[in-house]
């Protein structure tokens, strides 16, 4: 039987720089709004040449993030309009960017 793959955790392991790139990203766009997309973070973070881009996922995989539980319509045409979920800051990130803290 093979070990299955968390490609997740793999982009953890090789893309270290790009995923704290990204959620620095991510956090700068919620300073201005309530909730994000993976799209809004590829908008301003484009994805390293040749990342799966089925495993963006990763970049909200972070303490920092939370689930809305919203889901909109992609507007990405190669994800043909299927549903992506809003993310939002957590309450720890929040207290953290309060009191200056590196995450």
């Amino acid at each position: 039987m093979s070990e299955q793959i968390d490609w997740l955790d793999l982009l953890e392991t090789h893309r270290p720089d790009y995923l704290s790139e990204a959620r620095d990203a991510a956090r700068k766009l919620l300073e201005t709004r309530a909730s994000i997309t993976i799209n809004d973070v590829r908008e301003v973070c484009p994805p390293p040449k040749g990342a799966d881009p089925r495993v963006m996922g990763a970049v909200f995989r972070h303490k920092d993030f939370e689930a809305t539980g919203e889901f909109v319509l992609s507007n990405r045409t190669t994800c043909h309009n299927r549903p992506i979920q809003r993310f939002a800051l957590t309450n720890y990130a929040k207290v953290h960017a309060a009191l200056g803290l590196k995450r």
